[in-house]
């Protein structure tokens, strides 16, 4: 199993840290990819990174800490995103849920990553809450030199998904599919072709069914492959194997 999203460089996960690498050690988790969300995740994500083969690192500012891009960070992006374990530009994107927020500032700074994604050539990791309706057409604005990415931890509907499937972008589901009163999002993922979608659990956040108000690990991400699995009506092991081959296909540099 592959967690292509868990923020393990969290404090919520100090306490597992050494169970998380064990499970990579014992090959109960083949990779994880750690992405980022501000300068100090950037940099505690790339350490990581460089100091364990199977963690691999995203770097980027999320739309809820733009204050934290400046020229410096860019500078930061530019150097390390070339690093052979950095495997994509993220998480950057749009988040409109909670208020206040700066959809000016949100929509400059995302424009900005994306430009540095297409210079670099490197995949992209997007965040996208409530917002879909100016990131479709921003980003099918700026296919031109585009490299790819996926939309992770997926929660919208069937309209949504069909447009980012028509950008070319993979769609990344979490925990969330098991959720009761998630039959739309679980209709979602059925409709994803088995060759756009990945799974994730974005720890520390969105525990699974059975272990929702827990904090969430990587490890738990094998409860979204068992639903997963059920759903898109294939074995636990040939979904290993979509899933592998996806995030190989959207990370070109993740070497697994």
């Amino acid at each position: 199993m592959i967690d292509t999203h868990a923020h393990i460089n969290h404090e919520k996960l100090e306490s597992s840290f050494q169970d998380i690498i064990k499970a990579l050690d014992e090959q109960k988790l083949e990779a994880i990819i750690c992405p980022s969300y501000n300068k100090k995740s950037s940099l505690s994500s790339f350490e990581l990174s460089q100091k364990y083969e199977k963690v691999f690192s995203a770097l980027a500012i999320h739309p809820s800490e733009t204050n934290d891009y400046d020229n410096a960070f860019e500078e930061f992006l530019n150097k390390n995103l070339k690093n052979k374990k950095v495997v994509a530009l993220g998480e950057y994107g749009l988040d409109y849920h909670f208020e206040p927020f700066d959809r000016k500032k949100q929509q400059e700074v995302f424009l900005k990553q994306l430009n540095i994604a297409k210079e670099q050539k490197i995949t992209s990791i997007f965040h996208v809450r409530d917002a879909f309706d100016d990131f479709i057409p921003m980003l099918k604005d700026e296919l031109s030199g585009f490299c790819g990415g996926v939309v992770h931890c997926y929660d919208s509907n069937l309209d949504n998904a069909r447009k980012l499937l028509d950008l070319g972008l993979y769609i990344s589901f979490t925990g969330l599919i098991t959720f009761k009163g998630r039959d739309e999002l679980r209709e979602v993922l059925k409709f994803v072709p088995n060759d756009r979608f990945m799974l994730e659990t974005d720890s520390p956040y969105l525990a699974p069914v059975p272990h929702r108000g827990e904090v969430c690990t990587p490890m738990m991400v094998e409860e979204v492959y068992k639903l997963c699995a059920t759903l898109k009506n294939v074995s636990f092991e040939e979904l290993e194997k979509i899933t592998k081959q996806n995030s190989k296909n959207c990370f070109e540099k993740l070497v697994i």
